[in-house]
């Protein structure tokens, strides 16, 4: 699960979706994070999926690629699948780039499911 700039060190593409598929040559599957832009996920075999991050104003974004890594592993954990973990991650991610600090920032699972809530 790189961010952008890992995926493109790794693999020499610039473009997210190239990046992609160049890790999915290697692995099974991947997730590219794009910082505000989202997070784009792939299966060999399979069509990318895109999904956005939550517009927020962010305050300290130290701890967003942990969080929403951590979330993302949580939700596969638990039987969700690629979108619906990238979501529920991208909610996680949200609320954690609007506290400072790092682990501090990280929010509870019921903040998480409330914003998913709306």
């Amino acid at each position: 699960m790189p961010n952008q700039h890992e995926a493109a060190a790794v693999t020499g593409e610039q473009d997210p979706r190239r990046a992609l598929e160049a890790l999915l040559r290697r692995v099974p599957e991947a997730v590219v994070t794009l910082g505000g832009d989202g997070s784009l996920h792939g299966e060999r075999g399979g069509e990318p999926v895109l999904v956005p991050s939550r517009p927020v104003e962010a305050v300290d974004t130290t701890a967003a690629g942990d969080t929403f890594c951590g979330a993302f592993a949580v939700a596969r954990a638990e039987g969700r699948d690629a979108k619906e973990s990238m979501e529920f991650a991208a909610a996680a991610a949200a609320l954690s780039v609007q506290r400072q600090g790092a682990s501090t920032s990280m929010p509870r699972r019921a903040e998480i499911e409330a914003l998913l809530a709306g």
